[in-house]
């Protein structure tokens, strides 16, 4: 059942995908940034050589962005041949990004959570290590996750109710996607 849910859920994220683009380029007329680096959102790094990620840490926006600022200095201070690779969503994420950590990190947009684009994400990224600072549960990405063995840890994890209610719609596909996080 968990499969057929997974599966169904993403035949959902295939039908939905022009309407995601779309809004992409609507936000695009106000924010020129949105209409960049498209092909990251769907797993394709061209531009970006492939280079294994000791440590691989999501923040979706500018608010995640900078609960993981301090976390991310700490690392770097302590490891300095740490190689860091920090994923966001958002252009103002990536901006801000950019801005307080410069080359420091290696600097990239999650892609979209189709099985495509997550898997391209891991072979071009090759991280060992995951944290993911924020509750939005991604069943393909945190399966792929696990698949590749790459450990997964929730770092400042909460959940609304109205959060909590979707998930719980979905049952068994986030009691599997969980399951793939070794620490929250």
């Amino acid at each position: 059942r968990a499969r057929s849910v997974k599966q169904l859920y993403t035949l959902l994220f295939y039908v939905f995908l022009p309407g995601v683009l779309l809004r992409l380029l609507g936000k695009s007329r106000g924010q020129p940034r949105y209409r960049q680096r498209i092909g990251e959102r769907l797993g394709y790094y061209r531009d970006i050589p492939p280079a294994p990620a000791t440590l691989w840490i999501h923040a979706v926006s500018v608010g995640e962005c900078e609960a993981a600022f301090p976390l991310i200095r700490s690392l770097l201070d302590r490891q300095p041949g740490l190689t860091l690779l920090v994923t966001c969503a958002t252009p103002t994420g990536s901006a801000r990004i950019a801005e307080v950590l410069g080359d420091r990190v290696r600097h990239v947009y999650l892609p979209y959570d189709l099985p495509g684009a997550v898997d391209r994400f891991f072979t071009h990224f090759q991280p060992r290590f995951g944290l993911i600072m924020e509750t939005e549960i991604w069943p393909n990405l945190f399966l792929a996750a696990r698949a590749r063995q790459v450990p997964l840890a929730i770092l400042n994890g909460r959940l609304s109710a109205r959060s909590a209610r979707g998930y719980r719609r979905l049952g068994k596909l986030t009691a599997q996607s969980l399951s793939a996080v070794s620490l929250i």
